[in-house]
């Protein structure tokens, strides 16, 4: 019996020291490493932020805040206080913001950005945390930028009151039945333009049928032209020999007006002459027919010839 229970004892030794070992290696292999501590200084409103509260890189959680309070150097800045995990990666140009953690919730919690600049790992220790500077995140510009729509708000508002008083107000009523009067007429104007529309397209057919046929003229009347360039040419040539021909008839007039008629003219006075002569002798012939076989009668002596007072003897034919 002594034998069996030092047996048994034995056993649940080795037992519970296994257990042991085990729980030792799971606590040793589970030992979590130290946190990195950061400190953030900032004049913003951080509002519900706390404790606690949450700390963010890139959506998974990487630390929690430890302490909020006023600056010790600067009371009119809050210095937050964080722990981070050593596997974040936290740099030279990591810069943080605020964030709302939720609608139902109300609270806030710091985000991590990587900036522009040097990727080095910023360097921290416990007893003298790195800064990480915050800048303005959506909360904080929607507060800046909502007290000034809100103020632009009020201006309008109070505008608005300003301008709708009961004189402008009776203006504004009056347009309004304006509007709506010509909203009307616009109606019956639709309702009259509907069957115009209608008939657009046969008038747009009936355009692009005409526009074909002035085509259609134009290519001919092209064609026109171009056949009527020789008979234009040779009525230019015509005109131009049409033209010389009046200058050489020109010419011609010329020379008959300084030389042929002065030769007419005299050869009409010959003429005149001639035919005078002519009259003459034939009025002789008529009146003393035996001129033509005797000659001429001879001339009647005058005072002092021979013969002159024996005009008694004379038979009057001029012969003895």
């Amino acid at each position: 019996m002594e034998n069996r229970a030092h047996a048994i004892i034995a056993v649940t030794f080795l037992i519970v020291f296994s257990i042991a070992a085990i729980l030792v290696y799971y606590w040793l292999s589970n030992t979590q490493p130290e946190p990195r501590y950061y400190r953030i200084v900032t004049s913003q409103s951080v509002g519900s932020l706390q404790a606690k509260s949450e700390v963010r890189f890139k959506g998974l959680l990487v630390g929690h805040v430890q302490k909020v309070a006023f600056d010790k150097q600067d009371p009119t800045k809050v210095d937050i206080l964080i722990t981070v995990r050593p596997d974040a990666l936290v740099t030279q140009s990591t810069y943080a913001t605020l964030q709302m953690q939720g609608l139902m919730s109300g609270g806030k919690l710091v985000v991590l950005h990587l900036g522009k600049g040097s990727r080095k790992p910023l360097r921290t220790s416990e007893k003298n945390p790195a800064r990480i500077p915050m800048h303005k995140g959506l909360l904080a510009e929607l507060e800046t930028t909502g007290t000034q729509d809100l103020k632009k708000i009020n201006d309008i508002i109070s505008n608005a009151q300003k301008v709708l008083n009961d004189k402008n107000r009776k203006h504004l009523a009056a347009t309004i039945r304006q509007i709506d009067e010509a909203s009307r007429k616009i109606v019956a104007m639709e309702k009259e333009l509907i069957p115009v529309v209608k008939k657009l397209p046969a008038l747009t057919d009936s355009a692009q049928k005409t526009l074909d046929q002035s085509h259609a003229l134009l290519a001919q009347a092209t064609q026109l032209a171009k056949a009527a360039k020789k008979p234009v040419k040779k009525m230019g040539e015509a005109a131009d020999s049409l033209a010389e021909l009046t200058a050489s008839g020109k010419d011609v007039a010329r020379r008959l007006e300084r030389q042929t008629l002065p030769d007419i003219d005299q050869l009409s006075d010959s003429l005149m002459r001639a035919s005078k002569s002519l009259i003459d002798l034939s009025q002789e012939l008529q009146a003393k027919p035996q001129s033509l076989i005797f000659g001429p009668p001879k001339p009647q002596p005058g005072p002092g010839e021979p013969g002159f007072g024996n005009n008694g003897n004379d038979n009057g034919d001029g012969h003895e």
